[in-house]
């Protein structure tokens, strides 16, 4: 993907949705008030109107509150308008010297743009106006110019001086519906584009009713929309919901209906109209019925409520099929509400049988979408017949679907049954386009709609979260990912339970006094006190909910871990959890391992590694991921076909590969061979077809078992860590559950060769040929762009977990899962300035192979594995012999270099010795020794050899092949104060220690 592609995308997720900003772009922040000095204070301090307007801002949410500035007179109005800039003049009848006109038309000399008003204080005032007759004809700057229709004047709202007059009857929300009728008709044509935004249009002659009348409507639209706001999943959503409200725009006459009604024809969603007024400049007493009779045959057909002082007009109007309110009823606001929520759909969607009886009633977007697929044919043909789904999905926000919808006919399908899969599929493309590639909270009541990251509580996501939550939505905003079909990529559905969870339960359950005070637990007791405490109700319908999603992975997910500078992997706990038949006992494991990786943040690894790092625990929180597994079901176990690990930086290159090329290693079932460091695959995604060593190679350090989780786990002992839950298995094994094909090759030891595919007889060569070198799936490729995205946009070296499942024997419907992104600690610094290679004599060890940067001083100490007594198949009890001596250096402050054949830190005991990070920390360079055929290649993406990066420990590896690969074995042995293979040699004088990590180059010297 290029630099500008990548930007475009990274703008257009910054906030969520770069069309969230695009709605509303012309707003209301200064609004200046034209009134002498009785009337403004009356206004201040009886009706309390700054009080009042803010109030009402935030009663219903809205997020900018205009600031309101009075003036008394016109002359001081225009001094500020020529100073300051304003974006809504309300002007009151007596202004001074200048009439209200005269001061409108000033005002647009100075600021063109100015939307104005006029505000009326009395009924008294209004008799003035209509007494002096303010019409059209003698304020002729309130005309709209040059459009012309039948041979007659079309009034345009937006060209007029005063955008509207409106009358002042104490009640405070007028102003709100002052401030919102303007700002609707100024962004009434740009937000309504594409079908984003709907228009609810009012017909209406009458000051004094539609100073009265708006108030109504607009509080009403609001409080609705506002309920609708409970179904969003996050602020984004909630505030796009409130500026995808309806636009409510006023009409005063026949030829401002008629404009407003064919602009904006396709956004209309309601009309409520007065039945009589003017046309042509003359009161018509049935103008309402025939505006709506124009605007039917032109195809609009939109719910109507008329309103009218007279009662005789009420027939008419239901045999237009409309509703009809008197205005004097006393029944006004009642009648618009019901007229909102039953015609316009803000309400709950009735279902009703076509003679109008009751059948159900839904309220959410997903029970609607369930309704509909069991609905009977003849309800179905009903309410689509009368336009009810795409009112009811244009008043949720959804005005694209509902155009979609409202522009089909029962008649252009020949069956129910495909009107049904129509509106079903209509139905679930908003719901997975909503929440695509969104950080939401997860919703209880609609799991499926949660999109593929979710959230629960506050505060942070933790490393990972924030990877993952990135990610989903960099990824599900740009299309670059379409072009390695049959390859598609996802996120599995992941649920992200925040940091404030963590405080909580530590608050809440008086755990926290077990830790103050430098209070510690062993890890049984630990895990016991978190185990024994409950969650809260809400978290457990959480994770109840998120339950149904299949076989879970439980990770940590806290704030230091896989952050840019001291990332923390493989410090804390991991579960895998299948499914189960029992729900209850499913949703309790799923607890228990949420509370056990929140205990991990207190064991002793973790508080070593912290303390190694210089970070207090009060500065760790722990954040939770709960992630679908990916994978299939094979037999009595669930796993993918592959999984992996790729970093952007290569350590190791060979000819021709370069450092930036990247590397990746994988294996066959779940990831965890790759990250604990067993017998894995390694290539170049850039160059695959490259392989590391010869034939023989392959077929000697080739891997031999794999991971998988057993779904027929009922009971598990959570306490064993993820290893409870999982089965290591043969290679055999793979083939027999038939998942071993495009994954290996057959060795021929006659040959000395290996020969594609696995038809024939002979041990089986795990080397994914058919999809690295033969492209069967488009890996490679994928790996080697996301890569190079996932890099660009951290800004530094990453690593990414991943896994590849398919069905059956055919690449279509392979799925590639992104499982964690995490920065890459490459310690490659080349600023300090090092002293020259020592003489021969003098060197200890030296290594072209190395990793980081700098000298490493007050060293006297070596513990090391000599290579003539090591044994792998006894790397356990050396394990233990290193962590004994570890222990005695701790106890006397004292760090060592750490050498040994083998790979450090790798759970497959065969490859290495098995220690964790607690068993080696006294340890400031770490080497690993390759003897010859049979050892292992070097380590490259274990979690332990990733936190050796980030906690400044130098990394060698020796190579016996190559003749500038030295250590100085007769030395150690001289030195040597203990007994057995695991040696300790000590020295008077400081170790030099130089690492240059410019050229890959380290040695040690006296």
């Amino acid at each position: 993907m290029e630099k500008d592609k990548l930007n475009a995308v990274f703008d257009g997720l910054k906030h969520g949705e770069s069309a969230f900003h695009e709605l509303m772009m012309w707003r209301i922040r200064r609004v200046m008030l034209i009134l002498p000095h009785y009337d403004a204070w009356i206004l201040e301090h009886d009706a309390k109107l700054s009080d009042q307007i803010v109030g009402e801002y935030h009663q219903l949410n809205l997020t900018t509150v205009p600031r309101l500035v009075t003036v008394p007179n016109c002359r001081e109005a225009l001094e500020l308008l020529a100073a300051q800039s304003f974006d809504l003049l309300i002007i009151g009848i007596r202004v001074g010297e200048l009439s209200p006109i005269e001061l409108a038309h000033e005002a647009k000399l100075l600021q063109s743009d100015l939307a104005i008003l006029m505000l009326l204080s009395s009924r008294s005032d209004l008799a003035i106006v209509e007494r002096e007759k303010y019409t059209a004809d003698e304020m002729g700057k309130d005309i709209a110019r040059g459009r012309q229709k039948n041979g007659r004047s079309i009034r345009n709202p937006l060209g007029m001086t005063f955008d509207a007059k409106f009358l002042w009857t104490g009640d405070s929300r007028l102003f709100l519906a002052m401030i919102k009728y303007v700002e609707d008709l100024r962004n009434a044509s740009d937000d309504t584009k594409d079908g984003r935004v709907g228009v609810l249009l009012v017909v209406e002659n009458s000051i004094a009713f539609y100073s009265a009348y708006l108030p109504l409507l607009y509080g009403e639209i609001m409080t609705q929309t506002q309920r609708l706001i409970a179904e969003e999943m996050n602020d984004n959503d909630k505030y796009w919901r409130m500026r995808t409200r309806p636009k409510i725009l006023l009409a005063r006459d026949w030829e401002e209906a008629v404009y407003l009604g064919e602009k904006f024809r396709t956004s209309l969603i309601g009309i409520v109209s007065d039945i009589a007024f003017e046309r042509d400049g003359k009161l018509d007493e049935y103008a309402g019925f025939a505006l709506i009779e124009r605007f039917r045959r032109n195809g609009v057909e939109v719910p109507v409520l008329f309103q009218s002082s007279d009662e005789g007009m009420a027939g008419e109007a239901r045999r237009q099929g409309t509703r009809f309110q008197n205005k004097h009823s006393g029944n006004l606001h009642r009648e618009i509400r019901r007229f909102i929520l039953e015609e316009l759909g803000f309400g709950d969607f009735v279902f009703r049988n076509p003679d109008g009886s009751y059948l159900s009633r839904v309220q959410t977007l997903r029970e609607f979408a369930l309704a509909v697929e069991s609905m009977p044919s003849k309800t179905l043909l009903y309410h689509s017949d009368r336009k009810d789904y795409s009112r009811w999905m244009a008043a949720h926000g959804e005005y694209q679907v509902a155009r979609r919808i409202r522009e089909v006919k029962t008649t252009d399908f020949p069956t129910p049954e495909l009107l049904r899969d129509f509106l079903v599929r209509s139905f679930r493309e908003v719901r997975e386009s909503r929440h695509k590639g969104r950080l939401v909270d997860f919703s209880c009541d609609d799991p499926g709609a949660s999109g593929s990251v979710a959230r629960f509580g506050s505060g942070s996501l933790g490393g990972k979260g924030r990877g993952l939550a990135f990610f989903n939505a960099l990824l599900n905003n740009s299309s670059w990912g379409d072009s390695f079909a049959p390859l598609s990529i996802e996120i599995p559905r992941t649920l992200i339970i925040a940091t404030g969870e963590f405080d909580r339960f530590l608050e809440e359950t008086g755990l926290l006094p077990e830790f103050e005070g430098g209070k510690t637990l062993n890890d049984w007791e630990l895990r016991e006190a978190f185990l024994k405490r409950p969650l809260r109700e809400e978290l457990m319908a959480v994770l109840n909910a998120f339950a149904e999603f299949g076989p879970l992975a439980i990770r940590s997910s806290t704030l230091l871990e896989d952050s840019q500078s001291i990332p923390c992997a493989g410090v804390y706990d991991t579960f895998m959890l299948p499914e189960i038949s029992a729900p209850g006992r499913r949703v309790e494991m799923i607890a228990q391992a949420v509370k056990l990786v929140w205990a991990s943040t207190f064991s002793a690894d973790a508080t070593v590694y912290r303390n190694a790092l210089g970070v207090g625990r009060e500065e760790e929180k722990m954040a939770v991921v709960v992630q679908r597994m990916s994978g299939s079901k094979h037999g009595s176990y669930w796993f993918p076909r592959l999984s992996g690990v790729a970093q952007s930086f290569n350590y190791y290159p060979i000819a021709p590969m370069g450092r930036e090329d990247g590397v990746a290693r994988i294996a066959i079932g779940l990831g965890r061979s790759v990250v604990e460091g067993e017998k894995a695959y390694l290539f170049c995604p850039a160059f695959p077809s490259i392989p590391w060593g010869i034939p023989e190679d392959k077929w000697r350090e080739g891997q031999t078992h794999f991971w998988a989780l057993k779904e027929t786990t009922s009971e598990m002992d959570l306490k064993r860590g993820e290893s409870g839950s999982l089965e290591r298995l043969t290679i055999r094994d793979a083939e027999n559950l038939k998942v071993l094909s495009h994954m290996a090759s057959t060795w021929d030891p006659v040959g000395r060769r290996i020969v594609d595919g696995i038809k024939t007889p002979g041990v089986r060569v795990v080397d994914f040929r058919d999809i690295l070198e033969y492209e069967w799936l488009p890996l490679s490729p994928l790996l080697d762009q996301l890569l190079h995205i996932t890099r660009s946009a951290m800004g530094i070296p990453v690593e990414l977990e991943f896994s590849v499942d398919w069905n059956g024997d055919i690449p279509e419907g392979s799925v590639f899962s992104l499982l964690q992104v995490r920065p890459l600690i490459t310690s490659i610094e080349t600023i300090l300035r090092l002293p020259l290679r020592p003489s021969d004599e003098r060197l200890i060890l030296r290594s072209d192979r190395s990793l980081g940067h700098g000298l490493i001083g007050n060293i006297k100490d070596i513990v090391w594995v000599d290579p003539e007594l090591y044994d792998s198949g006894d790397t356990e009890s050396l394990r233990i012999n290193v962590a004994s001596l570890t222990e005695k250096l701790a106890r006397e402050g004292r760090y060592a270099i750490l050498i040994g054949p083998g790979r450090w830190g790798s759970k497959d005991r065969f490859l290495g010795i098995p220690v964790n990070w607690t068993e080696v920390r006294q340890a400031k360079l770490i080497v690993e020794i390759h003897r010859g055929p049979g050892d292992p290649e070097p380590s490259q993406g274990s979690h332990f050899f990733y936190n050796l990066i980030s906690l400044g420990v130098g990394y060698a590896h020796i190579n016996y092949s190559n003749l500038d690969n030295f250590v100085n074995w007769e030395l150690l042995r001289k030195r040597c104060k203990t007994v057995g293979p695991v040696c300790l040699s000590s020295f008077e004088k400081a170790i030099e220690i130089v690492m240059d990590g410019k050229n890959g180059l380290t040695w040690a010297a006296l």
